[in-house]
């Protein structure tokens, strides 16, 4: 099967450079219009995808939408596809963030999979949550070779299915090369591990 993930559109939190994990913040102008170029692009390049999968935030929905009317598929609300929650520090710009809180910021840091913002979640419960539910994926599309499925979700989430899955490597992290809003990935599943694939035909950026 042929999976392609979708990093949701740009948000005015986004272009101020906030922690935006659980907060439910809408799409601004540009993403709006990049997640209608991307799912026009899409739907001239691939055949139509047996589900199309979002994160329950609006910010997935609304990148989900213009998808969803090209395809003539619904949207299936995944919470497990949420972004990590940032806890007490959602909304803060990194600077606000080390004059509040600095020495529990540079804790977590250095080791985000088992440390979390105050009241938010650790890189290893949002890896729970997502490995969790790609397995059940897996298991009820693994027969299916030729589908393709399609996941709208954050760039933390898509970078966490880069390190684990694709380089088998929790560590990598912080250092694959992340999806931008608005982009996609493909990726396809042999029976045994993921594999990256090239989407041809997409704008610049775009992988």
């Amino acid at each position: 099967m042929k999976l392609i993930w979708i990093r949701h559109g740009e948000t005015d939190s986004n272009r101020e450079r906030k922690y935006l994990g659980h907060s439910d913040i809408p799409l601004n102008e540009k993403g709006e219009q990049q997640a209608r170029e991307l799912a026009r692009q899409l739907s001239q390049q691939l055949k139509r995808p047996v589900a199309l999968y979002a994160s329950d935030l609006l910010r997935c929905t609304q990148t989900a939408r213009p998808l969803a009317d090209e395809w003539g598929l619904p949207i299936i609300s995944v919470p497990a596809l949420r972004e990590l929650s940032f806890g007490d520090w959602e909304l803060l710009t990194y600077e606000e963030l080390m004059r509040s809180d600095a020495e529990w910021a540079a804790r977590w840091y250095d080791d985000p999979y088992r440390c979390s913002p105050p009241n938010g979640e650790s890189l290893q419960e949002l890896g729970h949550r997502v490995d969790g539910w790609l397995r059940k994926l897996l298991e009820q599309r693994q027969a299916a070779a030729d589908e393709t499925t399609v996941c709208v979700a954050h760039g933390g989430v898509i970078r966490w299915f880069q390190a684990v899955w694709l380089e088998n490597d929790p560590k990598r992290y912080w250092h694959v090369d992340g999806v931008g809003h608005g982009e996609a990935l493909l990726a396809q599943w042999d029976g045994r591990r993921w594999r990256r694939l090239r989407l041809e035909g997409l704008k610049r950026g775009t992988t």
